[in-house]
C-alpha cells in the first residue's frame, strides 16, 4: 500500500478560484483576544470563495 502522490515525482498544487461572491446574512462572530473568545460583533454578511484543488504532476501512470 503507498501513498496518494508516492511516485517520487514532483508534483505541484494549484488552488484555482473560481468563484467569489458575499452572501447576505445577518450573523454573530466572537473576536479573539488572546486565549479567550471574547469581543462580540455583528456581521452582514459572509464572503463565499469557492476554489478548485489542482494537482499537476506525472499522469501517465
Amino acid at each position: 500500500m503507498r501513498a496518494c502522490g508516492d511516485d517520487s515525482v514532483a508534483t505541484k498544487r494549484n488552488l484555482v478560484e473560481i468563484l467569489r461572491f458575499r452572501h447576505f446574512s445577518r450573523h454573530v462572530v466572537f473576536d479573539a483576544e488572546g486565549d479567550k473568545y471574547r469581543n462580540k460583533r455583528i456581521e452582514d454578511y459572509i464572503t463565499v470563495s469557492v476554489v478548485i484543488d489542482m494537482e499537476c504532476g506525472n499522469t501517465k501512470n
